[in-house]
């Protein structure tokens, strides 16, 4: 997991330069709906494809589905594009939602992390952004570059994003490199979120969905119960929970105005142990600074340390994600197996 993090920049680099050889024209095309699709932290980057495409196509409906429900649920639309998300392109939920949508004669899409999957033979195009496989089972590498791979697609499907996210991509590997240098920092906040008995991830706008990955990386690692809420959503009811074992990570951005500076005091004055990770200049881990299109493939990473350096606080092997456990691996051996 650790040279996965610190791989990052490299891998997000490959990941742009695949995208920018891809048919800019018929990937993701002009579909009349586009849906996208996957599990776990793909999942998590298919929300954020789809927030990032419909504000570029505004006329398209655009979706993000869990391939469960496309798969066993109620069935799509035949006029829509289905587009599958998978580092691994071996998923089987995300590839059964993907041949049931081409049996509704759905145009099928893939973004997918590895050359030669079982994903590519379901979809009638393959967008494949990697050739690494990531060796980190709680999905590191594989998050950022999906991310990174689609915010690149909508920088070429429309001019309207601005010039400074195309310059900003230009130069995110070097942003990513920079990014890195708050490891020490996290590990001494990881010491101390390890012993605690929870941990909650807040964010708002695109980074809302880094929260919600942050807290499956904490849970996935180390078995450290977390959440992850809007920053908005939390003060509507959750935070009426806040007790002194519990810890607090906020994700802030240079937009953030009046109301994040009045959240981050509420939670401070119910004694929260309340940590700030952004660009803001309030924030006690800074970032660089970047277009908030692109600011989710940043905070993420420092939270990606902290859920490897809390793992091994507590005394877990964050590369197997508890399967030593016979309980726990009988219950993976019982689903993927």
């Amino acid at each position: 997991m650790h040279d996965m993090i610190l791989g990052q920049p490299a891998f997000v680099e490959e990941a742009l330069q695949r995208t920018a050889a891809a048919d800019r024209g018929s990937f993701p095309g002009r579909p009349r709906r586009l849906i996208l699709t996957g599990c776990g932290t793909s999942f998590h980057a298919a929300m954020y494809g789809a927030r990032v495409f419909q504000e570029v196509m505004p006329s398209v409906p655009v979706l993000a589905i869990h391939a469960y429900d496309l798969a066993y649920g109620s069935s799509v639309p035949a006029s829509a594009t289905v587009l599958g998300v998978s580092h691994s392109g071996s998923t089987p939920t995300t590839n059964r939602a993907l041949r049931r949508a081409r049996r509704r004669g759905c145009r099928t899409l893939a973004v997918c992390g590895l050359p030669g999957s079982a994903m590519e033979r379901l979809a009638d195009q393959t967008l494949v952004i990697g050739s690494t496989h990531d060796h980190s089972w709680a999905n590191t590498m594989s998050y950022t570059t999906q991310l990174t791979a689609f915010a690149a697609l909508a920088s070429q499907s429309r001019s309207n994003v601005g010039s400074s996210v195309e310059s900003s991509l230009r130069r995110l590997a070097r942003s990513l490199g920079t990014t890195l240098g708050c490891e020490s920092r996290v590990r001494r906040l990881a010491t101390r979120v390890a012993h605690e008995a929870l941990v909650t991830f807040l964010g708002s706008d695109l980074d809302e969905i880094t929260a919600l990955e942050a807290a499956l990386k904490i849970r996935e690692t180390c078995s450290l119960p977390a959440s992850g809420y809007h920053t908005e959503q939390f003060l509507h009811g959750p935070f009426l929970s806040i007790d002194d074992r519990e810890s607090i990570v906020m994700l802030r951005s240079r937009e953030d105005g009046p109301r994040s500076a009045a959240i981050a005091r509420a939670l401070e004055a119910s004694r929260a142990r309340v940590v700030t990770v952004g660009e803001s200049a309030r924030a006690k881990i800074r970032l660089p600074a970047m277009p908030r299109i692109l600011r989710p493939i940043l905070s993420i990473v420092p939270l990606q340390f902290l859920a490897y350096y809390a793992a091994l606080a507590r005394r877990a092997n964050p590369d197997i994600m508890r399967t030593d456990i016979a309980r726990l691996r009988a219950g993976v051996e019982a689903l993927f197996h």
